[in-house]
């Protein structure tokens, strides 16, 4: 072989081997803004990022509050992941000091919902099918009103009043939706780290086919639930989607609106407390980052027993939801045994 073409070849493969170590040694720093889309994109990602989480397991999305050493941990990041459609409320100071971070909306495909509008009387419960009817899909369509990072006071004012037609941003109790979120990812991984594209989608691939199984074992899990049983009264609105893929309705919530934080109506809460009787509703659904306050005395004045708490926008910190995988089997579990 010449002497020139040996060089050359050694050339080639020294410059592979130095870009393999960097790609090896250098993982994307990635931070989520929920511990649900940073389990995904650990899936995703594998050993090739670090993943943090903004929102601490077990807490409440809502009240979240962002601290100096978050404006800095978004700041340094290779790449951010945000819900979008409105659930991030909080982000816009974040992302003003991190102009040159990639903002991905992992969301965006997907079919969005309106916010039931629930009025607890029976005219609300029939239309309750209608109120969750598909509005328009995220990033293709102009559907949410509060979806805009860069419009902080806009999004704070639509999240408080959550009037119909807003989108439901609650859209991972889904696992169909969370395919959309792990194919969104690996693309976002891919353009930052193009040497390990391949990884990133195969990765996606292999989370997407543990979510259609999972999908198929709630449908399961929540066979033992009769038709007739299949309603749910939830701390706040949250369980929109899952209530729409699997065949329940959502006849009333405690508090109004899709926040933790909204004001009760004590008006609302009566007609609840009525609706609930009237009804037949077997249990109320509370959220395990919240107090479940209100939903003990909807109870006691409506005479139901029991009080399930559910995992909503975070996962736990250890067992028995760590995973969105065990989330959502929790969630499922916990529903067919109240209503069974």
């Amino acid at each position: 072989m010449p002497k020139r073409l040996v060089v050359s070849t050694l050339i080639v493969l020294i410059i592979g081997v130095f870009s393999t170590v960097a790609a090896q040694t250098e993982p994307l720093n990635v931070v989520a803004t929920t511990t649900l889309i940073a389990d995904v994109a650990k899936n995703v990602g594998g050993d090739w990022v670090n993943v943090s989480s903004l929102i601490p397991a077990g807490s409440d999305v809502h009240a979240f509050e962002p601290t100096p050493q978050d404006v800095l941990k978004v700041a340094d990041a290779n790449v951010v992941l945000v819900n979008g459609a409105g659930l991030e409320v909080f982000l816009g100071d974040l992302v003003e000091n991190a102009a040159d971070v990639p903002i991905i909306t992992v969301s965006n495909g997907i079919e969005m919902l309106a916010f039931g509008e629930h009025h607890h009387n029976e005219e609300a419960v029939e239309a309750e099918h209608e109120d969750m009817e598909i509005i328009g899909i995220l990033g293709e369509e102009d559907v949410c009103e509060d979806e805009h990072h860069d419009e902080p006071e806009a999004t704070e004012e639509a999240h408080d009043e959550h009037e119909h037609g807003v989108c439901d941003p609650h859209v991972w109790t889904n696992p169909l939706n969370v395919k959309v979120w792990a194919t969104n990812i690996a693309e976002a991984f891919a353009a930052a780290d193009p040497a390990n594209a391949d990884v990133y989608r195969a990765n996606a691939e292999a989370d997407n086919a543990q979510l259609d199984a999972l999908d198929a074992e709630v449908v399961e899990i929540l066979s033992v639930v009769p038709e007739e049983r299949r309603i749910l009264v939830t701390n706040h609105e949250f369980f929109g989607y899952f209530a729409a893929h699997y065949g329940f309705e959502i006849v009333g919530v405690v508090i109004a609106g899709g926040t933790t934080l909204s004001d009760t109506d004590p008006q609302q809460l009566a007609e609840l407390i009525q609706l609930i009787a009237d009804e037949g509703v077997p249990a109320i659904f509370a959220e395990i980052s919240s107090t479940p306050g209100l939903a003990e005395v909807v109870a006691q004045e409506t005479g139901i027993n029991v009080v399930t708490q559910l995992y909503s926008d975070s996962l736990s910190s250890g067992e028995p939801a760590g995973t969105y995988l065990d989330y959502l089997r929790y969630n499922a579990l916990a529903i067919a045994e109240a209503l069974k």
